[in-house]
């Protein structure tokens, strides 16, 4: 337990959905966060390593987007060769990998060559702390140009209202791509090999077009299911030759949240208020009594106790200033003499947690 004298000073993740078709920001105190989110669900994700909630930690995915490999193996050089994926065939990906933060040799073999097999393509690369990536198997064994390309994948500040989207073009050597939903609203336009496009979408349904340079229709109306507040990233994957087919592949990662819950062990009834936007997320917590979880925004955050029913024009009683983390858990429990004690890191119960498919 840390204690925060005069101080008050967490996540959930929803399922990645996948469907194939033929990181760390603080709250802007300007804004006020979304705290009130909705449809949570369960993220399949393995954590090889044994990773503790006050672990450093990065979220990473594996894509295969080659068209003339067949299925492969990552592996984790630096880290024991471990395998993180196992036969992995073009057009898919995995689920989130929980890896220990920093610098990190990710390689590709072939599917069950073993430790031993010839390395297809390696990148060295520096995972940061609560950052989420895709690290993408990519290139033409014809061209000798197999790569392996992290894409940082943004889930910071993504208010409820909103549905980030991420683009990628991943055929190479082929004409500039286009991409349109079914009104004719433009995605991204002239994407060359790895093109990436950003923007922010209105949350719904949407049916989505790739078109090549010339306007031919590549493929046609592919449904894509836009989540507010959180970032869908859409990889187009294929062969200019029509050895394998144009595929639009999406799947959804919800913005970075964190939860956290008060209990009042303090000699009144409290509310509690989070800052920046001077939210009140408790209304009213009973002497000895534990709050719901509270799913807000990751990141720096205040939060201010009151007596309840007075509000922020009162007395502060206890206040609590730090940070909360992707992924994470966190209890608070409000004492007697003003202060707080801060219980131990937790995953959220909403990262479902599987065991790996090989053994590290």
């Amino acid at each position: 337990m840390r204690k925060w004298i005069l101080s008050l000073a967490v996540a959930f993740i929803c399922l990645a959905s996948f469907s194939v078709y033929a990181q760390e920001e603080t709250p802007s105190p300007e804004s006020t966060p979304d705290v009130a989110v909705t449809d949570e669900l369960s993220m399949v994700t393995t954590n090889p390593w044994n990773l503790t909630a006050d672990s450093q930690v990065a979220l990473v995915r594996f894509a295969h987007t080659t068209a003339d490999y067949g299925p492969v193996d990552v592996y984790v050089r630096d880290l024991g060769d471990t395998q993180v994926a196992a036969g992995l065939a073009f057009g898919s990906e995995t689920g989130f990998v929980l890896l220990p933060a920093g610098q990190h040799a990710i390689s590709v073999r072939s599917a069950g060559s073993g430790v031993a097999g010839e390395i297809l393509a390696t990148t060295s690369w520096n995972f940061q702390n609560n950052t989420t990536w895709l690290v993408a198997f990519a290139g033409l064994e014809a061209n000798v140009s197999l790569q392996l390309e992290p894409i940082n994948l943004l889930r910071d500040n993504i208010n409820a209202d909103v549905a980030r989207v991420r683009l990628v073009n991943f055929i190479p050597g082929g004409p500039a791509l286009t991409v349109t939903d079914s009104t004719g609203e433009t995605f991204g336009q002239g994407m060359g090999w790895f093109g990436v496009v950003d923007s922010d979408r209105v949350p719904g349904d949407y049916a989505l077009n790739v078109t090549s340079a010339d306007g031919t229709t590549l493929v046609a109306d592919v449904p894509v299911a836009l989540r507010g507040g959180a970032l869908t990233t859409l990889m187009i994957m294929g062969s200019t030759d029509g050895s394998q087919p144009v595929q639009l592949i999406s799947f959804s990662s919800p913005g970075n949240v964190s939860r956290v819950q008060f209990v009042n062990n303090y000699s009144e009834t409290l509310q509690v208020f989070m800052i920046p936007g001077n939210v009140e997320i408790v209304p009213s917590l009973a002497i000895g009594a534990t709050s719901d979880w509270v799913t807000l925004p990751s990141g720096a955050v205040t939060f201010v106790t009151y007596i309840a029913g007075a509000g922020p024009t009162s007395q502060q009683q206890i206040s609590w200033i730090g940070r909360v983390l992707p992924m994470r858990d966190l209890v608070i429990t409000l004492l007697p003499d003003r202060t707080a004690d801060e219980g131990d890191l937790a995953f959220s119960p909403m990262i479902l947690l599987v065991a790996p498919s090989t053994t590290p």
